[in-house]
């Protein structure tokens, strides 16, 4: 009660507990900006007051001296937490200590692969209650490392998505009373522990392949399959580009719909850049109207490029596009195809929806892991288009756009 001598009413907080040694905050920028200061004082004077309320103060306020705090602060966060860090406390952190970008990729050594091995153990340890892993379903979380690191030659460090994977198939394993866990109970844990952005992405293609939206067969002007990612799932984007005739002459202009990001909006803008400089005529009298078909979720960044510059082209000549082909790649206005991120992913999308091949920038072709379709690495725009459209009797107008790109490298 309010008798309690003062002294016994205090408890003392983080700071003071880590006197003398380490104070770790997770999520720094979760703090208000005032805590912030209050942290960063006491780092400063390395003492600092121990305020509030116990469940032994009947609600009064307690306030003592200035209290020993002498310690090491080491703070975690994500990438977009830096603009939330008090820029005072930043700045010590910047000139007196150390900022660590944290990898999220090793490379894919026996010494590393035997480190995987020994987190399976651990984890398998640590859970208590599943049988152990063969080395054959040791080798099945290694390949699935490999394949969530995005890169051939790399192993995934995102190590709490790979627990996950490991305890769900002890699980499985666990519920058919086996022995120890293998390959198998790993490839349906998969199933069972997909993310919410892998299950959408799954229902979208069904959905979407049942009322034809996604097509992966025949020919059709102006209607492409590109891909893309929600989250870390690829899906299959279908995009649809009409070339009219413009309102005035030479006042053409380019209208894309389909809840486009900023670097979305930037990326059919370079696209047109690239097309006007081939036919400046042409492209001059005509509005081009791109439209990313029932896409709900958004599209942010330029690795549908040059799927948008096909559908354009496509409809601008009335040349069929093969619907049996997707693709991904950036475009530089020069015209090169340039590598984008989440290859796999969008590869696996585009086999589980049926299509026959995908084309995709070539640098991108040594982090390809996903097999059962065919990949088509390509360069620049021309060879693009070579692979993609079916260009009959107009092949000249093929030749001259590869002419015109070559002519810039």
């Amino acid at each position: 009660g309010l008798g309690t001598p003062p002294h016994e009413r205090v408890i003392p907080g983080a700071i003071h507990k880590a006197n003398g040694g380490v104070l770790f905050v997770d999520e720094i920028a979760t703090l208000k900006p005032e805590m912030q200061v209050e942290i960063l004082t006491a780092m400063q004077e390395k003492k600092y007051p121990i305020t509030g309320r116990s469940e032994r103060s009947a609600g009064a306020m307690v306030k003592t001296d200035p209290v020993p705090c002498d310690f090491i602060l080491v703070a975690a966060g994500n990438l977009n937490t830096i603009q939330n860090i008090h820029p005072a406390l930043r700045s010590r952190i910047r000139g007196n200590g150390y900022e660590v970008y944290m990898k999220n990729m090793m490379e894919d050594t026996p010494e590393n692969r035997k480190k995987l091995v020994q987190f399976i153990a651990q984890e398998i340890k640590k859970d208590g209650k599943i049988p152990h892993f063969t080395m054959k379903a040791v080798d099945e979380i290694i390949k699935e490392a490999r394949m969530r690191s995005g890169r051939r030659g790399y192993l995934t460090l995102k190590l709490r998505d790979l627990g996950g994977l490991i305890r769900i198939a002890g699980d499985i394993a666990k519920e058919r009373n086996a022995k120890y866990v293998e390959p198998r109970d790993i490839k349906e844990a998969k199933n069972y522990s997909a993310t919410i952005e892998n299950q959408i992405s799954k229902r979208y293609t069904k959905i979407k392949k049942e009322y034809q939206i996604i097509k992966n067969s025949g020919f059709e002007v102006g209607r492409i399959n590109g891909l893309a990612v929600i989250g870390d799932s690829g899906i299959v984007l279908p995009i649809e580009a009409s070339v009219v005739p413009a309102m005035k002459k030479g006042a053409g202009k380019m209208i894309a719909t389909g809840k486009l990001g900023e670097i979305a909006k930037e990326a059919i803008l370079n696209v047109s850049a690239i097309i006007k400089k081939i036919y400046p005529k042409e492209l001059s009298n005509y509005d081009t109207h791109i439209q990313f078909l029932q896409t709900y979720e958004g599209v942010e960044g330029d690795s549908a490029s040059i799927s948008v510059a096909t559908a354009v082209v496509s409809s601008l000549f009335d040349v069929p596009i093969n619907q049996s082909i997707a693709m991904t790649g950036s475009l530089s206005v020069k015209g090169e195809v340039l590598p984008v991120g989440a290859i796999n992913e969008k590869i696996k999308a585009a086999r589980e929806s049926g299509i026959k091949k995908v084309i995709i920038p070539k640098s991108n072709e040594k982090d390809v892991m996903v097999t059962g379709i065919k990949i088509i690495p390509v360069s620049n725009i021309g060879e693009v288009l070579e692979h993609a459209i079916k260009w009959g009797r107009k092949k000249k107008i093929l030749n001259k756009i590869k002419k015109a790109v070559n002519e810039n490298f």
